[in-house]
């Protein structure tokens, strides 16, 4: 009697399976390889990232509207514009630590305030004097205005507080829109003036009311408009004085030779 040992064939033997399921020469049996080990968590990173959702939560919350009561008024808030009430309320009542706390915040406010302010006046003072020049070339050559917004006289610097402002387009699409409106604006004058002599005769005309406290914005815009551009010739006109100032003659005694 044979053993199973000696019945078994060549395709049963655990060791040599079948040709059809055995590796093929030049393959890996495992093509993704050996999993690579899982990087232990150092210490703090967990929690620096704790502290970065707290942070963002915390920030969420401040801009959340609160209900307060001030005597007979109620009204809604930021829950951080009702704290800062609350500290001014108990420092004014006496809690020196709220004190000097509001003092403290104040005091980097209004510094972080100025250093921005003194940061936009010079970015200011370099723009206009880079590209009001630019712009002169332009004016005096003939040719249409440079693509360059916001034009550097409506950037307009108060020398006596350093305060900057803006008046006009900053943006090439905010110019177009701008010119769209002034078109606009002249074509609706010569209505804007029927509607107004309307008016007085029937002062109590509501659809007439209506149509020219509409309509009054077009000569508003147009005025408003004018004196920008008296601005800016105003400004052009200056830079030439600036620039066609003779030099000082030389005042110095002259040799006398011997």
């Amino acid at each position: 009697m044979s053993s199973n040992k000696e019945n078994r064939t060549a395709s049963s033997n655990y060791r040599k399976p079948p040709v059809e399921h055995q590796f093929k020469k030049g393959t890996s049996g495992n093509p993704k390889g050996r999993p690579r080990k899982k990087k232990a968590v150092q210490p703090g990173f967990g929690a620096l990232g704790t502290a970065d959702r707290l942070a963002a939560m915390a920030l969420d919350e401040a801009g959340r509207p609160v209900t307060v009561r001030e005597g007979d008024q109620v009204s809604e808030i930021p829950a951080m514009q009702a704290l800062l009430r609350t500290m001014y309320r108990a420092a004014a009542q006496g809690d020196t630590k709220a004190g000097r706390q509001l003092l403290e915040l104040i005091a980097r406010a209004e510094s972080a305030r100025t250093e921005n302010a003194l940061g936009l006046l010079q970015y200011s003072a370099q723009y206009k004097e880079k590209y009001a020049p630019i712009f002169d070339k332009h004016e005096r050559e003939g040719l249409d205005p440079p693509d360059i917004y916001p034009h550097p006289d409506d950037v307009i610097i108060n020398e006596a507080t350093g305060e900057v402002t803006l008046d006009g387009p900053t943006t090439k699409e905010g110019a177009g829109a701008r010119k769209a409106v002034r078109q606009q604006a002249i074509e609706s004058m010569r209505r804007y003036f029927e509607v107004k002599a309307a008016l007085a005769k029937e002062p109590t005309n509501r659809a007439l009311r209506r149509e020219f406290k509409e309509l009054k914005k077009y000569p508003d815009f147009l005025k408003k408009d004018a004196e920008r551009i008296t601005w800016h010739e105003a400004q052009r006109q200056a830079r030439r004085a600036l620039e066609a100032k003779p030099s000082k003659p030389n005042k110095k005694t002259p040799r006398v030779k011997e």
